[in-house]
C-alpha cells in the first residue's frame, strides 16, 4: 500500500512523538526563531539605511540598534540550540524507535515474511530508509518543520511584496512553479530508479558481508577467490555510478534553472524597485526594506521547494519502511485454543495439504494427507526436494499451507496462539546455526538467572557434548566465534550439531522434530545417537528426517515420499519386505559402506 505524503508525515512524527515528547518544544522553538532571525536582520539593515539618509544622528537610535541586535543575538542562539537538539533527536528516533521497531517486526513477523526473496527485496529496502541521516525516515523528519517554516515566510514575505510591487511576486511564482515541475520529473525518474538502485545496495551489501564471514575466509585465500571479489565490487560501484549520474542529470537541470531564475528574479526586482525610488514612489529606506523582503521570499520559496523535493525523494523511502512494517501475518497471533484445550501427548495430522513456494508454478507437496499418533516415532524419508523440510516447515507453522489443514492434538494449528503453538516443538533444522553467544545461551535460549543448570547439563550429556564443554578453559560459559568475546572458539560440524540437540532435549517439548541434524557425524555416531533419542523420546510424538535409511530402523513408522506425495509407508522390516522403492534405496547405500569396508581391508 502507498501512502501520501501527508499520511507519512503523520506517521513519523507521531512515532517520534510517543518516544520523546520534548521534540515538540524544540520544534515550536526552532519555528518561531526561524522566522524572526532573516526578519531582524531586515529591519537593522532598514534601520541603519534610514539612520545614514536622514542626517540623523545616530546616536539616538544606538540604543534601538544595539537592543534589536542583542534580541537577535538571543533569538539565534536559541535557533541555533533547537535546531541542534532537534537533529539530535531526529538521529536518535532513526536510531532508536524505527530502527528497533523494525528489527522487531523481523523477529516476530511469521518466517514466511521473511524468507523468499520478494520478501527479502522488501526488507533491504526497509533499512535503506533508516540507514542514514539525509535519506528516507530522518530525512523526512528534518524538512518536514523546513517545510512549514518556508511556506509561512512565503505567505508572510509574499503579502508585504503584493503591496508595493505585485509583478516581482508573480515573476517569482511563475519561477518556482517552473522549477517545480522540472524537480517533479527527475524524482519520478529516480522513483522509477529506485529499484535497480535497491538491487545494486542489496548485491553490495551481501557481498561485503560474505567477503569478511569467517567462514568463507578459508576458500577465497586457498582458492585464490579475492580477486572475483575486488571485480565484482568495481563493477557494483561502476553500475551504481552509472545509474546516479542520470538521476543526477535530472536534478542539474532542476538546480541550473533555478540558478537562472535567480538572476531573473534580482533584474525584475531591482529594476522594478530602483523606478520607484526614481519617481519618488519610495524611498531608499523601504528600497532597502523591499530587496531585503525579496531576498527573503525567494529564500523562503527555494526553501520550501528544497524541502518539498527533498521529503517527496524521502516519501518513497518510508513507503519502503512502512511496505516492510505493514505486511500482514498469516497466522494467529491472539488464538482461540488455548494450551490448557490441548490434551497431552499429541497427535499430528495433515489433511489433503497443498503448498507451492512464492514463484514456483508447481506445488511442491499436494493433497498429502497422514496422521502421526502421539507418542509415535515417524522418519521421513526420501530424496532431495520431496518435500520433507517444506512439511516440517508447514508443521511448525513457518509456512501456512495452500490448501488443507494441519491439526495437532485435534486442533488446527491455525487456531493456537502461533507463539504458544511454537512451544510445543523441539526442532532441530538441517541448517541451524549457532547464535553468537555462549553455549549456555546457545542451548537453554534463556537469560542467565532463568537457566536450569541440571537440566543444562542433562541436555549437554545426553547429546554427547559434555566432554568438549568440560575441556573448555570457561566451560558453558565459552562464546561461540569471537564477535562478542576475543576468547571464543568455533566448533565443528558435528560438535555444532551436538549443541543443537542438546538445545531440543533442554526444552524438552511434547513433539520432537529433527531434520538430518546428524548429516555431520559419521553413520556410527549418527545411529548411537538416533538410538539414544529413542530413549529420551519414549513420551514424545516425534519425526525424525535422514537420508542415511539405516538410522531409521527404530522408528514406529517410515513414510517414503517422492514429489511431495507418499509412496511407501511402513516399518523398516515391511518396506524391505515390500522390495518397492525404500529397498532399492537401503541397498544402495548399504552398498557403499560394503564397499567401503572392502576397499579398507585391502
Amino acid at each position: 500500500m502507498k501512502y501520501s505524503i501527508f499520511k507519512n508525515m503523520n506517521y513519523v512524527y507521531s512515532e517520534s512523538f510517543k518516544k520523546y515528547p520534548k521534540v515538540k518544544l524544540y520544534l515550536l522553538v526552532n519555528f518561531f526563531t526561524e522566522l524572526l532571525v532573516p526578519f531582524l536582520t531586515i529591519v537593522i539593515t532598514t534601520i541603519l539605511v534610514y539612520t545614514l539618509t536622514n542626517d540623523i544622528d545616530i546616536s539616538q537610535y544606538l540604543l534601538i540598534f544595539i537592543g534589536i541586535i542583542l534580541i537577535t543575538y538571543l533569538i539565534e542562539t536559541l535557533r541555533f540550540w533547537s535546531n541542534n537538539r532537534y537533529t539530535f533527536e531526529n538521529t536518535f528516533t532513526r536510531l532508536s524507535t524505527f530502527n528497533i521497531r523494525l528489527a522487531e517486526h523481523q523477529l516476530k513477523t511469521d518466517y514466511i515474511n521473511v524468507e523468499s526473496k520478494d520478501r527479502r527485496n522488501v526488507i533491504s529496502k526497509a533499512y535503506e530508509a533508516i540507514t542514514s541521516n539525509y535519506y528516507g525516515i530522518e530525512m523526512m523528519l528534518r524538512q518536514t518543520p523546513l517545510l512549514m517554516i518556508n511556506f509561512v515566510g512565503i505567505i508572510i514575505y509574499g503579502v508585504l511584496i503584493a503591496l508595493y510591487v505585485p509583478v516581482v511576486l508573480l515573476v517569482l511564482l511563475f519561477m518556482t512553479y517552473v522549477n517545480y515541475l522540472l524537480t517533479r520529473r527527475a524524482n519520478k525518474y529516480l522513483s522509477e530508479m529506485s529499484k535497480q538502485l535497491n538491487d545494486e545496495y542489496r548485491e553490495k551489501y551481501y557481498l561485503s558481508k560474505d567477503s569478511t564471514n569467517p567462514n568463507y575466509g578459508k576458500d577465497i585465500r586457498i582458492y585464490n577467490i579475492g580477486k572475483w571479489f575486488d571485480q565484482l565490487f568495481v563493477q557494483l560501484t561502476k553500475s551504481r555510478r552509472v545509474i546516479t549520474q542520470g538521476i543526477e542529470k535530472k536534478f542539474l537541470l532542476a538546480n541550473t534553472s533555478n540558478t537562472i531564475f535567480l538572476f531573473v528574479r534580482d533584474f525584475a526586482a531591482y529594476t522594478l524597485l530602483l523606478g520607484l525610488v526614481v519617481n519618488k514612489t519610495i524611498d531608499l529606506t523601504t528600497f532597502t526594506f523591499f530587496i531585503g523582503i525579496v531576498t527573503g521570499f525567494t529564500m523562503w520559496l527555494n526553501g520550501f521547494t528544497g524541502a518539498l523535493n527533498e521529503i517527496r525523494t524521502s516519501n518513497i523511502k518510508v513507503n519502503d519502511y512502512r511496505a516492510c512494517i505493514d505486511v500482514e501475518n498469516a497466522y494467529n497471533k491472539k488464538g482461540e485454543v488455548k494450551l490448557s484445550d490441548v490434551e497431552f501427548p499429541l497427535s499430528i495430522e495433515f489433511e489433503n495439504v497443498t503448498y507451492s513456494y512464492p514463484g514456483s508454478s508447481l506445488p511442491t507437496i499436494e493433497n498429502l494427507s497422514f496422521k502421526i499418533n502421539s507418542k509415535e516415532k515417524v522418519a521421513l524419508v526420501g530424496n532431495n526436494g520431496a518435500g520433507k523440510t517444506t512439511i516440517i516447515k508447514l508443521l511448525c507453522g513457518l509456512y501456512k499451507p495452500d490448501s488443507g489443514v494441519i491439526k495437532v492434538g485435534g486442533y488446527d494449528i491455525k487456531d493456537f496462539n502461533i507463539a504458544e503453538y511454537m512451544s510445543l516443538l523441539s526442532v532441530v533444522f538441517q541448517d541451524s546455526e549457532p547464535f553468537s553467544f555462549t553455549i549456555e545461551k546457545n542451548i537453554t535460549c534463556k537469560n542467565e538467572e532463568e537457566v536450569d543448570n541440571k537440566r543444562m547439563w542433562e541436555a549437554i550429556e545426553q547429546a554427547g557434548l559434555k566432554e568438549k564443554t568440560l575441556s573448555l578453559e570457561h566451560k558453558e560459559k565459552t562464546y561461540i566465534t569471537q564477535i562478542f568475546d576475543p576468547s571464543g572458539i568455533r566448533l565443528s560440524g558435528g560438535e555444532t550439531q551436538k549443541m543443537m540437540l542438546a538445545r531440543s532435549i533442554y526444552k524438552n517439548a511434547p513433539i520432537l522434530i529433527l531434520d538430518e541434524p546428524t548429516a555431520a557425524l559419521d553413520p556410527i555416531a549418527e545411529e548411537e545417537m538416533y538410538l539414544k533419542y529413542k530413549e529420551l523420546v519414549k513420551d514424545s510424538t516425534s519425526i525424525f528426517i535422514s537420508h542415511r535409511l539405516s538410522s531409521t530402523k527404530f522408528c514406529d513408522r517410515i513414510l517414503l515420499l517422492e514429489h511431495g506425495k507418499i509412496i511407501e509407508e511402513g516399518t523398516h522390516e515391511e518396506l524391505i519386505r515390500l522390495k518397492g522403492e525404500y529397498k532399492n534405496i537401503f541397498e544402495i547405500q548399504a552398498q557403499y559402506y560394503r564397499e567401503g569396508d572392502q576397499c579398507e581391508a585391502n
